[in-house]
């Protein structure tokens, strides 16, 4: 019976892959590294994408967490994102500050807003970008830059003073970034 429960998964699996005729595309994968095959990149529909990518520009930590962990598998080519074909480009803040006096670092948040506006334009177009998702995706951006001025280093080289006004001219900058992606972005 032991030999029988530890035998009957690998069964059901080849059963699985013979069905679905994956075989091949599983000896694509393995033979090219970690980049994913043709075949694996054309079963990802349009709305899948669009549901993953709502997944990772959200308003939310969660949101954050996920888009965190997406692009440490894009930064090592794994098929499991790679298969999505997102346009990972980004000029971070444009033209505005990237790093703030204090040690605050709005560049995780505009790559992610970047990611966001990039996507979302190539998949839906801009009439139905700007209609569904740009809200969502500067709420997030405005999000990500308050976090980032949360940051406090472990041995602050600042008074406690000087943390307060570095932090609120911070959350000032957040909010005026937010206001200039809402106008125009």
């Amino acid at each position: 019976m032991t030999k029988l429960r530890t035998a009957l998964p690998g069964i059901a699996i080849s059963g699985i892959l013979l069905a679905t005729a994956a075989t091949p595309a599983i000896a694509d994968s393995s033979a090219a590294g970690n980049s994913a095959s043709p075949s694996a990149t054309a079963a990802v529909t349009k709305a899948q994408k669009l549901s993953k990518l709502k997944s990772l520009t959200g308003d939310s930590n969660a949101s954050s967490l996920r888009w965190s962990d997406a692009l440490s598998l894009h930064l090592g080519n794994k098929p499991a994102i790679e298969k999505y074909r997102f346009n990972w480009s980004t000029n971070y803040c444009n033209s505005s500050p990237d790093t703030l006096p204090g040690g605050y670092d709005f560049r995780w948040g505009c790559y992610r807003h970047d990611f966001g506006y990039r996507n979302y334009k190539t998949l839906a177009g801009n009439y139905y970008f700007k209609r569904d998702h740009k809200l969502r995706i500067d709420k997030a951006l405005l999000r990500d830059l308050n976090t980032a001025c949360g940051y406090r280093p472990w041995a602050d080289p600042y008074t406690p003073s000087q943390r307060k006004k570095l932090k609120e001219a911070c959350l000032k900058t957040a909010k005026k970034y937010y206001q200039a992606v809402r106008a125009t972005g």
